[in-house]
């Protein structure tokens, strides 16, 4: 009876690893490689973050401590001050500085900007509240209610004043109103906007009747002026008679007196004027 023949293969079955290991081998040591490359970079890029704050906590330090030393000279500078002797000459330059910031031409031009019809104003006064802001007082009057309306509605649109405190008003017996307002300004008052330039009307020449537009009217004749009157010239006098024979009279007119005749117009005058043409 024959023996029957039996195939066996004992070799293990083949697997990706014993097919392609050396590729998988060199591409996992060149991952490798570049995770540690990666690694080194971030950690040196940690380490320059490190270093720079700690140079910067370094620096601020320093600052803190010599800003704690000016601090300290300050405050022995103040410790030795006479508050008494240097309190005047304080409010003497806090006052020199509110002045520049907020001088009368200032405050007179909003109130100029700020007046409406019918309205008046007697006073203006300008002192310090308890918080040493400057107040604006006005004393005035107005002829009417609304007048007085419209001027405590203009003020209030003034980006100077920061409120109208009416505090007193009164009618008056021959009619009208009253009244004194306090004006608080503010502390940093805007930019001075200037006032609109007048508007310029220009003149509209109408055509007069009978005579074309665009063309002149002739001009009038010239009246003749009346000529001045000569001043008469004095009569020289006599002199002293002396002890000498009588002379006989000669009959001739005496050049320096005008005779009692009229004389014609000249050519030209209308005869209403005087005419001086004999004299000569």
């Amino acid at each position: 009876m024959p023996i029957p023949v039996l195939k066996l293969n004992l070799a293990p079955p083949p697997t990706l690893w014993r097919q392609k290991h050396e590729t998988l081998g060199w591409t996992a040591l060149v991952l490798g490689g570049l995770c540690l490359v990666g690694t080194l970079a971030a950690w040196g890029y940690r380490a320059n973050q490190a270093r720079k704050a700690g140079a910067e906590t370094v620096r601020i330090s320093n600052d803190a401590q010599a800003a704690a030393r000016k601090q300290d000279r300050l405050v022995e500078q103040l410790r030795s001050v006479d508050v008494t002797k240097e309190l005047p000459r304080w409010k003497l330059a806090e006052r020199i500085f509110t002045e520049r910031t907020l001088p009368w031409s200032r405050l007179t031009a909003e109130l100029e900007r700020s007046l409406v019809q019918d309205v008046r104003l007697k006073s203006i006064q300008k002192v310090r509240g308890s918080d040493q802001r400057v107040i604006l007082k006005l004393k005035g009057e107005a002829r009417t209610r609304e007048a007085e309306e419209k001027f405590v509605a203009s003020l209030k649109k003034d980006d100077l004043f920061q409120q109208v405190i009416l505090e007193r008003e009164a009618e008056r017996n021959g009619g009208g109103v009253d009244f004194e307002m306090n004006l608080p300004v503010v502390s940093v008052p805007s930019p001075y906007k200037p006032f609109p330039e007048p508007v310029k009307y220009k003149a509209a020449f109408l055509p007069v009747k009978g005579v074309k537009a665009g063309i002149k009217p002739p001009k009038a004749p010239a009246q003749p002026q009346p000529q001045p009157q000569p001043q008469p010239q004095p009569q020289p006098q006599p002199a002293a008679p002396q002890n000498r024979p009588e002379a006989r009279p000669v009959n001739r007119p005496n050049r320096g007196v005008i005779p009692d005749r009229p004389f014609p117009p000249p050519p030209g005058n209308s005869g209403n004027g005087p005419n001086f043409e004999g004299l000569k």
